[in-house]
């Protein structure tokens, strides 16, 4: 049976958990664009984002985000793209959990993930440090790039602001508040924060993994990738270790993933690793269509980031030479 992120089964099985978690959409009461929100766990929600890339249609809300409620604290693990998504979402987690967001947290440097912020100004921004440095440095730029992939619906962004994380934290983990953090790497100069809430047993993958198809290789180093994807699997030992229940992750998109997707993603890259390096000793052209590579799921082979990947890590091969 060809490995995937998801099997049939919990793929049905995430589905009737979605439909018993219950759907908030942003009332009335809610100005801006519908806002869907999850109840993944007590105190917890998750808010999704749409599959695939930026367009028109989506309006740029393709990152999943997730909503933890502390006490008299609402703390939200990434913002989405536009000011008026964030206040919309920001009305919609009122109605969901009953608190505004008081702490909002960039957990890397993507655009339809932290530029929301702005749209939070009564929250607290935070950041590790070298997000913070990436966000100072290519926002400017991301902006236009956010700009183009919108497309006709480019308008939302208005004139888009940047709202930078004022608390800064450092190092390579730590606890703030409910939840627990660690700095991996996607690329020398990209980092990305998974954030973690022990007693729902939930980590984020931000920048790490995806459930909407391949993985995305665009602008990371495979071999960082590759790293983090390892120390993702210590993680999940860690946690288990602890007598804790399997990690549940979030990845950047789609549906909440079993503890064993880190190993998947690492799965497809040695596999992909291995199509490159037999077509190369064939003498193939890189222009040639990336194939289907054995044991990896039919969704993952006909997505539009497989055939960029291939692309990328051709790249990658060439330069070990």
């Amino acid at each position: 049976m060809p490995r995937n992120w998801t099997t049939a089964a919990q793929r049905g099985l995430q589905a009737a958990l979605i439909a018993l978690a219950g759907v908030v959409h942003a009332g009335p009461a809610c100005r801006g664009p519908v806002v869907r929100v999850l109840s993944l766990a007590p105190g917890a929600w998750l808010v999704p984002g749409a599959e695939g890339d930026t367009t028109p249609a989506n309006h740029g809300a393709v990152s999943n985000l997730l909503a933890v409620r502390d006490g008299a604290r609402l703390w939200l693990i990434g913002s989405g793209p536009l000011v008026a998504y964030a206040q919309a979402l920001d009305c919609a987690l009122q109605h969901a959990t009953g608190r505004r967001v008081t702490d909002v947290v960039a957990p890397w440097p993507r655009p339809e993930l932290v530029l929301g912020q702005a749209g939070l100004p009564r929250a607290r921004r935070w950041a590790h440090a070298d997000v913070a440095a990436a966000m100072q440095e290519r926002c400017p730029r991301c902006i236009e790039r956010l700009r183009l992939r919108l497309g006709t619906s480019a308008g939302d962004l208005g004139r888009a602001t940047i709202a930078l994380p004022r608390h800064l934290l450092h190092g390579d983990h730590g606890t703030l508040g409910p939840l627990r953090w660690q700095r991996l790497q996607r690329s020398d100069s990209t980092t990305v924060t998974l954030w973690s809430l022990p007693r729902a047993h939930l980590s984020t993958a931000h920048g790490l993994l995806w459930a909407d198809g391949a993985p995305d290789l665009r602008d990371a180093d495979s071999a960082h990738l590759e790293r983090a994807w390892q120390q993702m699997e210590q993680h999940v030992v860690d946690m288990q270790g602890a007598g804790r229940d399997a990690t549940r992750w979030i990845p950047e998109q789609g549906p909440v993933q079993p503890a064993t997707a880190p190993s998947e993603h690492r799965h497809y890259l040695a596999t992909l690793r291995r199509a490159i390096d037999e077509a190369q000793a064939r003498g193939m052209p890189e222009s040639d269509p990336a194939p289907a590579l054995p044991g990896v799921s039919e969704a993952v082979n006909r997505s539009a980031r497989h055939q960029l990947n291939w692309q990328h890590a051709w790249r990658e091969a060439e330069a070990r030479w």
